[in-house]
């Protein structure tokens, strides 16, 4: 085990030296402060130093030969044949096995090793701790603007790379009171605008598809209310492909009489081909697609079914604001497939934080149509702009602030400024 000292101006420097010099392999012992800076004790080679020590060493085998038992008596006369005049040969023993090598020592099960393994990674997850405390603080020392943009993104609901990033991006020395609305103008800036605002009102055939339960019917006579007031209900029409949910139609039908627009259903891919081209004179067309779970294998089909040769369907995904963050990944990915221009976000006056589905359409480029906060039609549909998007997420901070510690906050960020 080869152990060495660092001084440096910071932790960052520190870890820098460490990796140049020892890799990245290198484990570190301890660190504190000194007049100099950071002081860092780093070793490599240190798990197999330690777990050459902790190891017993193995003992003979009690069927192998003790090297006297194994040499022949020098002064005994060579014993022979009653039938030959050669002497007899000794016996040959097997060769005995060779001893364990070094890279199969850390494989034994022993209950040392086990022990001695839990003790390694208790100790790296301290040290890794109080690296990011160290970081942290240093931070909030030298760039208290950045600590404050971190904790205005995480109150938010924003996931850490995302607020890293912001904070990242913030100039040094920012006076203070821009510091406060500058973090909120950059997340503004990496929401994914829509090409065309307020799109439902230019026309098209637009299918509404993502999971069960996130409101893609609702949102269907949200958008056919909003296109009916201002171009009327002659060149409008509403389809559904959803035969899997009991009442799924008849919720349609619902809403098509209560707008005076006529609702045609659909089973298969032929069958939505020859409506889609039967209404290939209306305006808008909006089509309720079945909610399906992320991993359902019926989503394949369902993709396959929207695809209709000499017509184009524009895909849009619904997400619902009050999906967890690590979910709506998925969602997005597995319905990735359909390739959806843009997505609508639902029950934003559900969520106590938009946070996570704002990080999740910024993460994938998808860019957001609509937003909806209400079970109105359509007053409770909105365009979406990116500024009101992040008012409406400070506004939902403001209401149940979250009040994230110091050490969850080191803990989140810490590690990646000691890691820059």
């Amino acid at each position: 085990m080869k152990i060495k000292r660092f001084v440096a101006s910071s932790m960052r420097e520190a870890i820098r030296l460490v990796r140049e010099e020892q890799g990245a392999d290198a484990v570190i012992l301890s660190n504190r402060r000194v007049e100099e800076g950071i002081e860092v004790v780093a070793a490599t080679d240190y798990d197999a130093a330690l777990m050459q020590m902790a190891l017993p060493r193995p003992e003979p085998r009690k069927s192998e030969p003790t090297a006297a038992a194994a040499a022949p008596a020098k002064s005994a006369p060579a014993k022979r044949s009653l039938f030959k005049s050669e002497p007899v040969k000794a016996a040959t023993l097997p060769p005995a096995p060779p001893p364990p090598t070094t890279v199969e020592l850390p494989t034994l099960a022993s209950p040392e090793v086990q022990q001695l393994r839990q003790e390694l990674g208790g100790m790296r997850k301290m040290l890794e701790q109080q690296m990011a405390h160290l970081a942290w603080q240093e931070m909030s020392e030298r760039q208290p603007e950045r600590m404050a943009a971190l904790r205005t993104m995480t109150d938010l609901g924003l996931d850490v790379a995302l607020s890293h990033a912001i904070a990242h991006e913030l100039p040094r020395d920012t006076d203070p009171e821009k510091a406060r609305f500058l973090p909120l103008g950059l997340l503004s800036r990496k929401i994914p605008a829509p090409t065309t605002p307020d799109p439902v009102l230019s026309g098209g055939m637009f299918a509404l598809i993502g999971p069960t339960g996130v409101g893609k019917t609702t949102t269907i006579a949200k958008l056919a209310a909003r296109f009916a007031a201002r171009h009327g209900t002659r060149d409008l029409a509403l389809v559904t492909t959803d035969h899997y949910r009991v009442g799924a139609q008849e919720q349609l039908f619902s809403y098509g009489h209560m707008l005076g627009v006529p609702v045609q259903t659909a089973s298969g891919a032929a069958e939505l081909a020859r409506v889609l081209k039967r209404l290939s004179d209306r305006k808008l067309v909006l089509i309720d697609t079945a909610g399906m779970a992320p991993r359902d294998q019926k989503l394949a089909a369902q993709f396959a079914e929207l695809r209709v040769p000499g017509v184009d369907v524009r895909n849009w995904l619904v997400l619902s604001a009050t999906t967890q963050a690590a979910d709506q990944d998925e969602i997005i990915r597995r319905f990735g497939d359909a390739h959806p221009e843009g997505c609508v976000l639902t029950k934003i006056d559900e969520a106590a934080r938009i946070g996570g589905v704002l990080s999740a359409a910024i993460r994938h480029r998808l860019p957001i149509q609509y937003f909806c906060d209400g079970q109105r039609v359509p007053e409770d549909l909105h365009p979406a702009r990116a500024d009101q998007l992040v008012l409406r997420a400070m506004q939902l901070a403001r209401q149940a602030p979250a009040r994230v510690l110091d050490s969850t906050l080191a803990l989140q960020f810490g590690a990646i400024h000691a890691g820059a």
